[in-house]
């Protein structure tokens, strides 16, 4: 035997042996180390039944403060509500709606550590609504969804639908679908203003706006929502006013509104209004995308038109058929409200700050200087300031009221134990216009976005969630309403003359009164 040539073999092996051992016992000290700070930090805290509560009655908790009549906080100003009990109890307060623990902190140092504590398959508030529904009706729903689903099935489902909608790379390729129905959109404008250059409920026809768009990405489809006189019979309408009664139907039938749940036992009116528009919604929506799959030819992107999402995941071959016709049909349904009130909220923020809107029109006509000159990729990109106004009226205006997570682990909240479990809830309404994380938060400043000196901090203001339950669709949404708002502040100086518009707290949060803009031509 070579002893030589053993020896020099050897050396390299003991070496990698060697810093494999020391990281090794690196990370176990650290781990070691984090355990024993969070065990420190635990007994040093303040007992769970000391978080400051709202009164508390007998196997309803606190339930009854959001009951009609006896009630004080209207499920649809709940973001008045936070307010009050921000005032109150600070930082961070308890409730209990029957079996149910919730914490709710309005501090975006807790809101990093519920992320931290969200566990493997993060479990939010589910819709029990939706899935009793979707269980009754399997001849549509092969699963029920990722609005309902939780723990390892909802991951699966999460994982193999995403792929395409969160992809930057991809999503811009859709500018050009977008382009189209934002300019049908815009020339629709100019037909419907009265004779004081308004449009009497503009929000009305952003629901056809954001309708046509997701059915054109989602399917390419287009239903003919921004035709003239288009009947009330209509599949596009009819969608749009099933959706509306869907949401409105299901915050008053899911536990976290306070309400007890009757309707698991036998069928309430609005239980039963809620399985009729879910079955109006479902007839159309999978009218179109069986058609869609029937028609389905694979084309190549390098043609010009990029794949539709159905297409994308259909060749990605991840779902079978039926799984992927459910995500579609819950794309479809989630796009329409929350990206139309967003984009209402936006324009009325640049209505009522006509500085603002300056700077914005600017801006585009520097990057658009001719009625020729059309928004591309690389001008999308561009358009910092309308991208600063947009975060600033997602802050203002969030698209939901907050977020929730069922703790995985004991966690401190606010130098409170909280114990696992436990549902910890951020209201974001309360949260971004905290002026502990914002100077003058209830003024529309899109300037504080491009101030690269001054941070924010990085949990103060997330509209679309976090983790890997964030919004699947925000890079869509961010694109719809981008498009619109530059098209629509290029072509016409918009005003608003009415009494303040606020929020109702829906299941997407929508403004309070008509949206009754003036839209003069530029």
């Amino acid at each position: 035997m070579n002893y030589c040539h053993s020896f020099a073999n050897w050396v390299p092996v003991k070496k990698c042996l060697w810093n494999i051992f020391t990281k090794s016992a690196m990370r176990n000290s650290s781990t070691v180390a984090s355990e024993i700070d969070a065990h420190t930090e635990w007994m040093s805290a303040k007992p769970f039944s000391e978080i400051p509560s709202l009164p508390m009655l007998p196997f309803v908790g606190t339930a009854w403060h959001y009951m009609p009549i006896i009630g004080r906080y209207p499920l649809d100003r709940q973001h008045v509500g936070y307010s009050e009990k921000r005032k109150i109890f600070g930082d961070i307060h308890r409730e209990k709606i029957g079996k149910l623990d919730i914490v709710i902190t309005y501090n975006a140092d807790d809101f990093r550590v519920i992320q931290r504590n969200e566990g493997k398959y993060p479990y939010r508030v589910e819709f029990d609504s939706v899935k009793a529904y979707r269980k009754s009706r399997e001849h549509w729903f092969s699963t029920t969804g990722l609005m309902a689903l939780q723990g390892e099935e909802w991951d699966s489902l999460r994982k193999k639908s995403q792929g395409h909608i969160l992809k930057p790379g991809h999503v811009i390729r859709y500018i050009g679908l977008l382009r189209e129905v934002v300019e049908e959109m815009v020339e629709r404008m100019f037909e419907i203003r009265d004779g004081n250059n308004e449009i009497p409920d503009f929000k009305h026809e952003l629901y056809k706006w954001t309708l046509e768009s997701v059915c054109l990405v989602g399917l390419d489809t287009r239903l003919g929502c921004l035709e003239r006189n288009l009947p009330e019979d209509s599949d596009g309408m009819k969608m749009i006013n099933a959706v509306r009664n869907q949401f409105d139907c299901m915050i008053k039938l899911e536990a976290f509104s306070g309400r007890i749940q009757f309707w698991k036992v036998f069928p309430s009116p609005t239980w039963r209004k809620f399985v009729k528009y879910s079955d109006i919604y479902s007839e159309i929506a999978f009218k179109y995308i069986n058609k869609a799959v029937s028609n389905l030819e694979f084309s190549e992107e390098s043609s010009g038109r990029p794949l539709t999402l159905l297409q994308a995941m259909l060749k990605e071959k991840k779902l079978v058929v039926r799984d992927i016709m459910v995500v579609i049909a819950d794309f479809l349904m989630a796009g329409i409200e929350t990206t139309a009130h967003s984009a209402g909220f936006l324009l009325y923020h640049l209505a009522r700050n006509p500085d603002k809107q300056e700077l914005l029109y600017k801006e585009i006509m520097k990057l658009l200087p001719t009625k020729d000159h059309k928004i591309t990729e690389k001008i999308y990109t561009e358009l910092r300031y309308l991208n600063a106004c947009f975060k600033e009226g997602l802050r203002l205006n969030p698209v939901v009221g907050g977020t929730a997570r069922t703790l995985a682990s004991d966690c401190v909240l606010s130098g409170y134990q909280v114990p696992a479990g436990t549902l910890a809830t951020v209201p974001y309404q309360e949260l971004f216009s905290h002026e502990r994380y914002f100077e003058e938060p209830f003024k529309f400043i899109p300037e504080r976005w491009l101030n690269k000196e001054k941070k924010t901090h990085p949990y103060a203001f997330m509209p679309f969630g976090f983790g890997v339950r964030s919004c699947i669709g925000r890079r869509l949404a961010e694109m719809e309403i981008t498009l619109l708002v530059a098209e629509i502040i290029r072509k016409f100086k918009v005003e608003y003359h009415y009494e303040d518009i606020g929020v109702k707290t829906l299941l997407a949060n929508a403004p309070d009164r008509p949206l009754r803009f003036t839209f003069i031509e530029r």
